[in-house]
């Protein structure tokens, strides 16, 4: 994807981004903030990586699967690809 500089010309490629607003009680709000300053990045960033890390590690996607048991027609089996990559 291509992105215009504002009004400069200058042209990048940037990965597409979403946004996703988490509702967090005042205890994992409080750990997230400590957590990120310990990390020198904002809460947001440091959310985005734990988030990154949690959909690709199939123990934890099946460990969430397991602990909500939703419907068995929407199971996803997590398989690492020979590039290590992870896919459902």
């Amino acid at each position: 994807m291509q992105l215009q500089g504002r009004g400069r010309g200058v042209s990048q490629t940037k990965e597409q981004t979403y946004k996703v607003l988490p509702t967090l009680d005042a205890d994992t709000h409080h750990k997230l903030k400590r957590l990120a300053l310990a990390c020198d990045m904002p809460k947001t960033s440091l959310a985005a990586v734990i988030i990154r890390h949690v959909v690709n590690n199939e123990a934890y996607v099946q460990w969430l699967q397991e602990r909500y048991s939703g419907p068995k027609e929407f199971r996803i089996k997590p398989f690492r690809h020979p590039d290590g990559r992870i896919d459902y």
